[in-house]
């Protein structure tokens, strides 16, 4: 067997493209045009450095994009019984690297103004495109990212670590360009090393890796893996979760009745699997307390007062608390299709509601979920409205709450498989309601009451009309059986 030419190694992300759902990468693309278009429309005096650093990032996104598709094809039983394919694959992926570099370099150089020499602009980007690299093939170092300057700061390690830098500096600044030769050949070898030989560590790597792709493939249509998805660790930090999961479990087991309430607690279960309200609870609590703590430590180093701090990113803010509450909720259609295999037992309980009853039985089920998810959501969107002394912030629970009838009332016979264009429907179109309806606050003079009533006038039009539907169409289980 001889090893695949160049370009169709290089050329594999793209040609193992999804051609039945291009929407994704349109909406993509028009995404990138649209905020090119509209930078250069608001600072025309800045139009090369708005092309240029547009350019490096789209060269940077293709070439994690190479680097992950190079990956994957460097399975550890090609790599240990193909000839040459190894060989092939480092001298791809440190010719790819080399060219993207020096590119962005020569971009950024060009067009921006007040950049560092061309040396050291040449190093940054070489050792930025290795460091994502590396966080394509574990996923762990974007959690360094995240929080390591956070904790670089707070440790003081820039003070203890000064001396070091002012000599690393001084060497710099005396062979700038020995230093660059001998720094490029470090990461250069580097990039070789991303590629195994096939041995058991290859093995490991190349399953761990498998494993989050299929997780990645699964949330797109919001299906939600379990933490052992993610190896050892996962499995390790998921504990708690399966502990509470599986007691809540052996609680409503021990209650079990044949009436209706007692039936969808269990078969919500089921239903709702990973999504579950008891695992979508504790996932968001553990989320607030990392988000409190990284929080803390990041406005105690920005010193100052704390109000201040609240409100520069406080729209920001607003829109991660509200996809926190609200993104999980508007996958439980979705998880009603990945369960329709075992909607078939679910109906045979006693007690299970069939029929048009067994509609509005998981349409109740369904709105439930919402309405608690956005209640809580936008009370936690008011206490950060409070502390920003910002009220125009609950916009975002105002746009969200029309989509938390229309999207949860729909009837599960009709439901088809859900694509990543329908995962990321709801959700894009929450976050644009929310910033139309902020805009229209703080631009145009909308009282915010006036807003918060229409919000509730579309909710209560759309509400009734999706509740009849969903009461005409024919039985619930199994999702999709009448398309």
């Amino acid at each position: 067997m001889n090893a695949a030419s160049s370009s169709q190694m290089l050329l594999a992300f793209w040609r193992q493209r999804d051609l039945e759902a291009p929407w994704g990468r349109r909406l993509l693309i028009g995404m990138t045009a649209a905020g090119i278009c509209t930078s250069l429309y608001l600072s025309p005096q800045w139009w090369q450095a708005v092309l240029g650093g547009s350019a490096v990032l789209i060269l940077a996104s293709l070439w994690m994009m190479v680097v992950g598709s190079l990956l994957e094809q460097n399975h550890p039983h090609v790599a240990r019984f193909v000839p040459g394919h190894l060989r092939q694959l480092r001298e791809l992926a440190l010719g790819s690297w080399a060219i993207t570099t020096l590119v962005c370099a020569a971009l950024l150089w060009l067009s921006m103004l007040r950049m560092p020499s061309f040396p050291a602009t040449l190093l940054i980007i070489a050792a930025t495109l290795a460091f994502a690299a590396w966080a394509v093939r574990h996923w762990v170092l974007w959690l360094v990212l995240s929080f390591g300057p956070v904790l670089f700061f707070g440790a003081g390690l820039q003070q203890r670590l000064a001396p070091l830098g002012s000599e690393l500096l001084a060497l710099w600044l005396g062979q700038p360009w020995s230093v660059l030769a001998l720094c490029l050949l470090v990461l250069g070898a580097s990039i070789t090393a991303l590629f195994g030989n096939g041995d058991a560590a290859h093995r490991a790597s190349y399953a761990a890796r498998a494993r989050m792709r299929r997780v990645g493939l699964e949330g797109m249509s919001s299906k939600r893996s379990g933490m052992a998805a993610f190896g050892k660790p996962g499995e390790w930090l998921g504990q708690p979760f399966e502990r509470v999961a599986s007691t809540w479990l052996q609680h409503v087991l021990a209650r079990a009745k044949p009436g209706e309430g007692s039936v969808m607690s269990r078969a919500e279960i089921v239903l709702h699997g990973q999504q579950h309200w008891l695992r979508q609870g504790m996932g968001v609590a553990i989320g607030l307390v990392i988000a409190a703590l990284s929080f803390t430590l990041a406005f105690a180093l920005a010193g100052g007062d704390m109000h201040d701090n609240w409100k520069r990113g406080a729209f920001g803010l607003a829109i991660g608390i509200a996809s926190m509450g609200f993104n999980p909720a508007f996958a439980l259609p979705n998880m009603l299709w990945h369960s329709r295999r075992e909607q078939a037992l679910l109906s045979l309980l006693p007690g299970m509601p069939q029929g048009t009853a067994q509609n509005r039985a998981v349409a109740r089920l369904q709105l439930r979920h919402m309405l608690v998810a956005w209640a809580l959501t936008t009370a936690a969107l008011a206490l950060l409205a409070w502390a920003a002394d910002d009220l125009a912030l609950l916009c975002v629970g105002l746009g969200a709450l029309p989509l938390c009838t229309a999207w949860l009332l729909r009837a599960p016979a009709h439901m088809g498989a859900p694509s990543p264009w329908m995962t990321a429907l709801p959700v894009t179109a929450f976050i644009f309601a929310g910033w139309g309806m902020y805009a229209m606050h703080q631009k145009l003079g909308t009282p915010l009451l006036h807003l918060g009533i229409a919000s509730v006038a579309l909710s209560l039009a759309l509400g009734p009309w999706r509740w009849r539907a969903v009461a005409r169409a024919p039985r619930a289980f199994p999702t999709g059986h009448a398309r």
